[in-house]
C-alpha cells in the first residue's frame, strides 16, 4: 500500500479544490460591485415587456425601437449575419456597410435588370439621378442581397432587416417627410397596391 503522507503539495489527495485559484482582495471586492450593479438593474422579462417599448433588446447598441415588433431586430440576432462577423458588433460600425449603401453602388446596382421595379423604371431624382427615396429602397435590397449572398429570395419573399440598418440607411437618405412605410409582407404590399 502506498504512502501518500508527503509534504509535496503537488502531490493529489482527493481534494480537488486544492488547486483552484485563490482571489485577491481587489478582486474580490469587484466581483462584490459587480454583483450589487447587476443586482440593481431593471429586469427585463422579454415574454411580458414589447421590443417597440425601447431599445432593451438591442446587444450591439445602435437599434432603435421600430414601429413594429417584428422590426425590432438587432443585428446581432438577424440569421444572414455570420457568428464571426457578429461578436457584437454593430454590422453597420463594420468596414462593409458604408460601401454597401454608397449612392455610387446604388446607381449601378439600381441598372442591373433584375432590380429595376416596375413602378420606377427610370431614376427620378434631378439630372437622371436616383431620388432620395430610391436610393433608400435600393440601399435595403442592397444590404439585403448581401446578406443573402448571392442566393435568391424568391419571388414574394420578404426579410426584415435590422433596426440598426434600417436606421443607418434612413440617416443617409432621409425621407423629406419624415415619414416611413417600415417592413410590410408581400401579400400585405398586394392588398394596398
Amino acid at each position: 500500500m502506498a504512502d501518500y503522507s508527503t509534504d509535496d503539495p503537488f502531490m493529489f489527495d482527493g481534494r480537488s479544490y486544492l488547486f483552484e485559484p485563490e482571489y485577491t482582495d481587489e478582486e474580490l471586492q469587484e466581483l462584490r460591485e459587480r454583483a450589487t450593479r447587476e443586482r440593481e438593474l431593471p429586469v427585463v422579462n422579454a415574454a411580458t415587456q414589447p421590443r417597440i417599448s425601447g431599445n432593451w433588446w438591442c446587444t450591439c447598441g445602435d437599434c432603435k425601437a421600430m414601429d413594429t415588433e417584428q422590426e425590432c431586430l438587432c443585428c446581432t440576432e438577424w440569421d444572414l449575419l455570420s457568428r464571426d462577423t457578429q461578436e457584437n458588433h454593430c454590422f453597420v460600425q463594420s468596414e462593409d456597410f458604408p460601401a454597401l449603401i454608397n449612392k455610387a453602388v446604388l446607381e449601378t446596382f439600381f441598372h442591373v435588370p433584375k432590380v429595376n421595379w416596375r413602378r420606377r423604371p427610370i431614376p427620378e431624382g434631378p439630372n437622371g439621378q436616383l431620388s432620395t427615396e430610391q436610393c433608400r429602397l435600393v440601399a435595403y435590397r442592397v444590404v439585403l442581397e448581401w446578406g443573402l449572398k448571392g442566393e435568391r429570395l424568391g419571388r414574394k419573399q420578404r426579410r426584415v432587416l435590422p433596426s440598426c440598418v434600417v436606421t443607418a440607411i434612413r440617416n443617409k437618405y432621409p425621407s423629406p417627410s419624415g415619414i416611413y412605410q417600415g417592413f410590410q409582407e408581400a401579400d400585405e404590399l398586394s392588398r394596398i397596391l
